[in-house]
């Protein structure tokens, strides 16, 4: 390109650059300037006060759950927990004894075994349980919930099938076996030999009996209580229990002579196929006390125990930007716990990972129609240990559905129109991390909240709403 050209091109440059510097001032308002006033969309904040109490769950919870729980705590602050349970024995179809029969034409040996989990506790602490036989039938039809009676599954008049001291870990077994891969924790508990051998001559009197769990239950084993009648200060989570039957046979070798003499165990477990209940009961007075008395705080305690209750400013939410036709982008409502300080407690309690929030009414039926979360009516928050936090991001729609209800019935507000229940659970998840079980959290664990109904103590809930300018 020639001298003049270079020059040329500088000028047309120059003129561009100064073209479009001369624009920059007035492009942010260029979309906005060709918009009526009405279309146009501002974006605002507000900050509103929720109240929350505690809130005294009882000792009724639903607890549909392949744990069982035994043994008794005390704590200083919560008082005395004590869990026992009721279970029954799955057996497998077309279970079956030995065609020839068994030697003696009875058992060698019957008991029940516990197979641990994990406890909570003191694990050297002494304690003693009983077992009772069932004599009703736990129905598949019903729903049991944590304040079961089981003197209504047993009679309690009449002296225990089995007993034993026992305490969580085994120190008798050598370490060579209980740090052996595979190995579980149990406890033992022997039963007469003559409970064993009555379920086997009902085989050999009828074994349709045996056909299937639901027959094994109704006909031959009920199913037993197992409760701890002595001691304090551990408790037991139960992977699973039990019934093992121990018994001799002699088998026919291919001469067709039965001269191979046997020693097997028939084994009947409580597995999920068949009902397990358990029972809960929390220090009532000690419990109401602190959900009466104390409002510097609420309070979570697990299981059973304890909820807390928000009761949501849905009048002032309404009235302030659904009348007036604002949108709710987003309400936000953090949850923060207070460190624990030093107690007499000699076994620090777990803290609740996730939490629940659902509308005051539906807090029993969630549960019975094993409901899954919508982020309409209910809501999971997990715990933030940096932050010492739980945090429901967006509930607007929870308040959108609310005040549409009220709307619905004629601007009448029902009983607890406005309010939510936290309540600790745990989840279940398939292999795409999608939850299929919410249920309640029967471990023991505890937390406190900032909030109560003491007055300033409200919690606050942060709204983002957008309007149109016109409106």
């Amino acid at each position: 390109m020639n001298k003049r050209g270079n020059c040329l091109w500088l000028v047309v440059a120059a003129f561009v650059l100064l073209t479009w510097s001369s624009c920059d001032d007035n492009t942010d308002s260029l979309g906005q300037s060709m918009m009526p006033d009405e279309d146009l969309i501002t974006i605002g904040t507000h900050t509103y006060d929720a109240v929350s109490r505690s809130l005294l769950a009882g000792d009724s919870i639903l607890a549909r759950t392949n744990i069982a729980y035994l043994g008794r705590y005390t704590d200083p602050l919560y008082g005395t927990f004590e869990a026992d349970f009721l279970t029954q024995f799955h057996c497998i179809e077309d279970f079956e004894f030995p065609k020839g029969g068994v030697v003696g034409d009875s058992a060698i040996s019957a008991e029940v075994r516990l197979y641990l989990s994990t406890w909570f506790g003191d694990s050297i602490n002494p304690c003693h349980l009983s077992v009772y036989p069932l004599n009703k039938v736990l129905e598949e039809e019903r729903d049991y919930y944590t304040d079961i009676n089981p003197a209504e599954f047993y009679d309690p008049t009449l002296p225990p099938l089995a007993s034993r001291p026992y305490t969580a870990e085994d120190k008798t077994l050598p370490d060579s076996i209980t740090s052996a891969s595979g190995y579980v924790p149990y406890i033992s508990i022997e039963l007469p030999r003559s409970f064993g051998t009555d379920i086997i001559r009902k085989f050999y009197e009828d074994k349709s009996q045996f056909a299937n769990a639901a027959a094994f239950i109704n006909n031959v084993c009920k199913g037993v209580y197992v409760t701890c009648d002595q001691g304090d200060g551990t408790l037991l989570y139960i992977l699973q229990a039990q019934l093992n039957i121990t018994f001799s046979y002699y088998e026919t070798s291919s001469s067709g002579k039965a001269d191979s003499l046997l020693t097997v165990v028939a084994q009947f477990a409580g597995t999920q196929e068949v009902i397990q209940a358990n029972r809960f009961q929390t220090d009532k007075e000690t419990l109401k006390r602190l959900v009466e008395e104390d409002g510097s705080c609420t309070y979570l305690k697990t299981p059973a125990g304890i909820f807390t209750e928000l009761e949501l400013p849905l009048d002032s939410i309404a009235k302030n930007h659904l009348s007036a036709g604002d949108t709710l982008n987003s309400v936000k409502l953090t949850l923060t716990r207070y460190n624990e300080t030093a107690t007499d407690a000699k076994f620090k309690m777990g803290v609740p990972q996730k939490l629940l929030m659902v509308r005051k009414k539906d807090m029993y039926t969630f549960f019975e129609k094993n409901a899954i979360i919508d982020n309409k009516t209910s809501y999971l928050a997990s715990f933030d240990s940096n932050y010492n936090t739980y945090t429901f991001n967006n509930i607007a729609q929870l308040i959108t559905a609310c005040v549409n209800e009220r709307e619905q019935n004629g601007g009448v507000s029902e009983t607890d129109w406005n309010k939510v229940v936290i309540i600790p659970v745990t989840t279940n998840t398939d292999t795409s991390g999608n939850i299929v079980t919410i249920r309640h959290d029967l471990s023991l664990a505890s937390a406190r909240l900032m909030g109560g109904f003491n007055p300033g103590n409200e919690l606050p809930i942060r709204i983002t709403y957008s309007k149109f300018q016109g409106k």
